[in-house]
């Protein structure tokens, strides 16, 4: 039997063309991958805490102070007016205010880092607390105000939107 040996005029050009394809296709994702490693590398680190192995430790320690917290049976209600005045009020089990403590306000922007602010409200009697906020941008906040009162420790926490006028 005989058989013939193809000679190089009867190979189409497209198929010379053939392992360029295999390496352009490869060389598309070296790019690709490239640029989500970058990415990956140069934004967010994933970090949510510096010292986790501490907080670890301490978690049932804060557990035990949740449990006190709640045993309180406080009430609290925390608004923000048109004035630029944060009010808070707090009451005890019975409906009583109360009087007398220190309630830290604290403020995080949950979208940007970087505006995070704090201040300490006025005792304005009767379980009332007051203080001037002055906001450095619109949009969502996340209010977390601090109680102390006689050894004993309270938070509330609420998120809010701050809207210019």
């Amino acid at each position: 039997m005989i058989t013939s040996v193809q000679d190089d005029t009867d190979i189409r050009k497209s198929d010379k063309l053939i392992p360029w394809y295999f390496v352009a296709f490869f060389l598309s994702f070296i790019v690709v991958d490239s640029i989500f490693a970058y990415v990956a590398v140069h934004t967010h680190t994933g970090v949510i805490t510096t010292h986790a192995y501490q907080e670890g430790i301490h978690y049932n320690a804060e557990i035990a102070e949740a449990d006190a917290e709640a045993a309180l049976h406080w009430r609290s209600k925390m608004s923000y007016g048109k004035d630029d005045m944060l009010h808070f009020s707090l009451r005890d089990k019975a409906g009583s205010p109360i009087v007398g403590a220190t309630v830290l306000a604290s403020f995080m922007r949950p979208t940007t880092a970087g505006h995070d602010f704090s201040l300490t409200l006025k005792d304005m009697g009767h379980g009332e607390y007051e203080a001037p906020v002055n906001f450095p941008l619109a949009g969502l906040w996340d209010a977390r105000l601090f109680v102390t009162w006689q050894q004993h420790k309270y938070q509330h926490h609420e998120r809010m939107v701050v809207k210019r006028h």
